[in-house]
């Protein structure tokens, strides 16, 4: 059995190494193996990835591995890419309705890596009967597809479920879909499994029950959720899509209520992926993605002024600071760079001010990207723009400020 008497450092450090699970983890690399060829939930909407499409296409069926071969590929990938985290099953069917197959791969993964992260998508009607299983398989993440938690909806988006060798349709089938998916989901999370919720959205359908889901995630212990745009697959079924800045203004509503991801895509069952770059399933685009001479990933670099009375949190108006906190973001690593004294703007007289003591001040951190601080007047506010700085608000610790101005401003600008 995999000991999963884990420190919550090591939980943490796990969580920071998962791509899908961390909005600002640009550099850690996932590897999706198809094993699972089965299902048990068929939906009316075909939906794609979203654990409850109807039946393998020609190149699903074509993709579908052994366990021994999943190993072989894993193993490829792991000597290839050295930034690979995390070993992942999400199809092409559903993971739990062949969980033979799964429980084989997985057991075979971990016994060749015992630091690999192990991941899992499912719909969730098998949860309370497989949890215990990948629990000893040593899971560390598992994002389950919950689309409504109304068992009336539910007989809308789903067709039917086969559960215990019995099918059921309608609002039976829905019910007993929900309610293990509430029951597996809150026993996992209770066990310490990093649980997300994948909530596939369908305009005019489940829309409005976006926060009644989000707060099921949020009571029964998910760590985030993950809004994704209804992608129909060969049915009849006509639904409008939501835009890009539709789905990043849903995401920011119930944020408030638990973290969403911002720049995850829907799981897919055969790719090597980060979380701006797909990778095909034979490394082809590999080299590509890296620079030859280094092997890194293009780095994504950053430097903040903070705003803070104490270097502990992001607590002071832009006009009372005395000196500035200088940060560097580079691929998802942060780190401190020194202090600059400066002039308290606000203790200006009026003549000082509209002599220009505002470009004084950021002459003292014209490098910088951005300007992170609790609150900020008009006139410097105006001033910092024209030298394209950028200004990000918040109360926060200054890390947490700092991931959350790089996700607003540079990953999912509104």
């Amino acid at each position: 059995m995999y000991n999963r008497n884990t420190t919550d450092s090591h939980k943490s450090k796990n969580i920071l190494k998962h791509p899908c699970f961390n909005n600002y983890n640009f550099y850690n690399a996932i590897i999706h193996l198809p094993v699972a060829a089965e299902y048990n939930v068929r939906c009316n909407y075909g939906l794609h990835r979203s654990g409850c499409h109807n039946v393998l296409n020609a190149d699903e069926a074509a993709m579908l591995l052994t366990p021994y071969e999943a190993l072989e590929k894993y193993k490829k990938a792991k000597k290839e890419i050295p930034n690979l985290t995390v070993a992942a099953i999400a199809g092409p069917g559903e993971p739990l309705a062949a969980f033979d197959k799964v429980k084989e791969t997985l057991k075979l993964i971990r016994q060749a890596e015992s630091e690999i992260i192990l991941c899992l998508s499912t719909n969730g009607l098998m949860l309370p009967v497989y949890a215990n299983h990948l629990i000893s398989l040593g899971v560390n993440n598992i994002t389950v597809a919950v689309n409504t938690v109304n068992p009336e909806t539910g007989a809308k988006i789903y067709s039917d479920i086969t559960y215990l060798g019995h099918q059921y349709s309608g609002i039976e089938g829905a019910n007993i879909l929900l309610q293990n998916q509430i029951a597996g989901i809150g026993y996992l999370a209770s066990m310490g499994v990093f649980v997300r919720i994948n909530i596939v959205v369908i305009k005019g359908v489940n829309d409005h029950e976006l926060g009644d889901i989000t707060y099921m995630a949020k009571e029964t212990g998910c760590k985030m959720t993950n809004i994704i745009q209804c992608m129909p697959n060969g049915t009849d079924k006509e639904t409008e899509g939501f835009s890009v800045k539709e789905l990043n203004d849903l995401r920011r509503k119930y944020e408030k209520v638990l973290p969403q991801s911002y720049y995850c895509k829907p799981c897919s069952a055969a790719t090597i992926e980060t979380l701006n770059t797909r990778l095909s399933a034979n490394f082809k685009d590999y080299e590509s993605y890296f620079q030859p001479d280094e092997k890194k990933p293009k780095s994504v670099i950053r430097r903040f002024a903070v705003c803070s009375k104490n270097g502990r949190l992001v607590d002071q108006h832009f006009g009372h600071a005395t000196k500035f906190y200088i940060y560097d973001y580079i691929d998802d690593k942060i780190s401190f760079v020194e202090t600059r004294p400066v002039e308290q703007y606000c203790h200006g007289t009026k003549e000082e001010k509209e002599a220009g003591r505002i470009y004084k001040l950021i002459k003292v951190i014209e490098d910088c990207n951005c300007v992170i601080c609790l609150r900020i007047g008009i006139c410097p506010s105006n001033a910092l723009k024209e030298k394209s700085i950028d200004i990000y608000t918040t109360y926060s610790l200054i890390e947490d400020g700092l991931r959350e101005a790089v996700l607003r401003l540079y990953v999912c600008p509104p």
